[in-house]
């Protein structure tokens, strides 16, 4: 019955996700609503739907945040955890090629989707543009680069991970689940799906760095792309590029997904193990010394 309550409990992160952001989405509607009235409320929103987003993602993050620094950041304190973990600057590059596979593979998912199901893809970039976070301004920016990674960071690869730990899950449990809540929050199945993936990348640094930077550092990165890298392609080869260059992005985005993905793994592995070697090693130079008498 216990285990059952830290399950539950696990799934309370995203429902207050959820609700502080329709309650948010509420108080800043009714404040344009009282403004300017029901039209200018409705221009007001489609012009500054970012600014709502904004929002949004700053409220989430100052209660998840002060929610995962109770009950987690204070606890690791007190029994000498670090926050870091096992996460160092070498890990940071190692991140950043898992994400960048990460973004090349899931883009890849994308376009096959696409090609199977266009009015769908089409529906969920319209919503996109609608939101505000496709355009590459300053509000944009602090919400899908900065302050998305860290809230949604904090309530599923922090909150919702620890409580799956108490729950007594495994390894592949914890990252399912956090990863199924993830998809869950953003709402719409296209979005949700590549989600779920990330969720999958995230959870997997997260657990294996036993630190929460570890994901921040993925999912910045994944975001970053999306925001800066995708436009100025664009740019370069248009977006409506012939055909051969179609066929050539598709072989570059297999080759570069595959290879820093797979890459990206390997090198975290080695990294860890490197780490437990050397913690074995002071372990047992600390277990071999001999008292010394003063």
């Amino acid at each position: 019955m216990k285990k059952l309550g830290w399950y539950f409990m696990s799934i309370v992160p995203l429902l207050s996700m959820i609700g502080i952001q329709l309650i948010v989405t509420v108080v800043v509607m009714t404040a344009w609503l009282i403004s300017s009235g029901f039209t200018g409320m409705t221009q007001t929103y489609t012009e500054n739907s970012i600014v709502l987003v904004v929002w949004m993602h700053v409220f989430t993050l100052a209660v998840m945040g002060l929610w995962y620094y109770l009950y987690v950041v204070r606890r690791q304190k007190k029994t000498g955890i670090p926050f870091a973990g096992k996460f160092s600057w070498k890990g940071v590059g190692y991140t950043v090629m898992l994400a960048f596979g990460a973004q090349f593979l899931i883009g890849l998912l994308l376009t096959a989707w696409q090609l199977a199901a266009p009015d769908m893809i089409e529906a969920y970039n319209q919503m996109i543009e609608a939101s505000g976070i496709a355009t590459t301004s300053f509000l944009s920016i602090l919400a899908t680069v900065i302050l998305a990674p860290i809230g949604e960071e904090i309530i599923f690869r922090g909150l919702t991970i620890e409580y799956l730990k108490k729950a007594g899950a495994g390894f592949w449990v914890i990252n399912a689940i956090q990863a199924l809540f993830f998809g869950i929050a953003h709402m719409n199945l296209v979005q949700g799906a590549y989600a779920f993936l990330l969720g999958m990348v995230c959870g997997y640094v997260v657990l294996k760095y036993e630190s929460l930077l570890a994901g921040i550092a993925v999912h910045m990165v994944f975001n970053a792309y999306g925001t800066f890298v995708t436009p100025l392609l664009n740019m370069i080869f248009g977006t409506e590029p012939s055909a051969a260059v179609e066929i050539a992005s598709y072989v570059v985005a297999v080759v570069l997904g595959v290879g820093l993905s797979v890459g990206g793994l390997k090198l975290i592995r080695k990294d860890l193990e490197e780490k437990e070697e050397k913690a074995a090693g002071e372990d047992s130079v600390y277990e071999g010394a001999s008292p010394m008498m003063h």
